[in-house]
């Protein structure tokens, strides 16, 4: 059972064609597909270059006990049922924040879900769970998250030199 303070009865969340709901144990196929998609693993460090089965099993199981403990919160963004990407934040509960992560199946690219999903997680982060303010890295060179950012009110706050390799 996912910690109450996730506020999951409010979910899953429609908005504007994409449906948003939470990471189960049961969708380890989406997420290892999700994984393999090309411009993912490319940005992720955690993520193999060729992330096998066991490897997105092991990840979804992960996700699924921090969501447990109440630290974050992974969601999957469906439209018409079919599982196009996956949009969460980790949560600093004492002071009432969390920082971003998403990433989007190829052929879901630049269709406006990126878009859709950072709007439906945004509003239960701020008007259900009551967060007070959302922040994400992107790459210098990811003009496109970069972008996704800046239409929905973040501001570029700095560049971390030689955080990656």
């Amino acid at each position: 059972m996912y910690h109450e303070d996730l506020k999951l009865p409010n979910l899953p969340l429609a908005h504007e064609g994409v449906t948003l709901r939470p990471v189960t144990n049961g969708d380890v196929a989406a997420v290892h597909r999700l994984l393999r998609a090309p411009g993912v693993f490319e940005g992720l460090a955690s993520v193999p270059r060729s992330p096998d089965m066991d490897f997105a099993a092991a990840r979804t199981s992960k996700i699924v006990a921090t969501m447990e403990r109440g630290e974050g919160l992974q969601l999957l963004g469906e439209v018409e049922g079919v599982v196009v990407g996956t949009i969460g934040v980790g949560i600093n509960r004492r002071h009432r924040h969390g920082g971003l992560g998403y990433h989007l199946g190829t052929a879901s690219r630049v269709r406006g879900v990126a878009s859709r999903m950072l709007q439906g997680l945004m509003k239960h982060c701020f008007d259900v769970l009551e967060l007070h303010r959302l922040w994400a890295e992107t790459f210098c060179d990811s003009g496109p998250s970069r972008r996704l950012m800046e239409c929905h009110g973040f501001s570029n706050e700095g560049v971390k030199r030689g955080a990656y390799l």
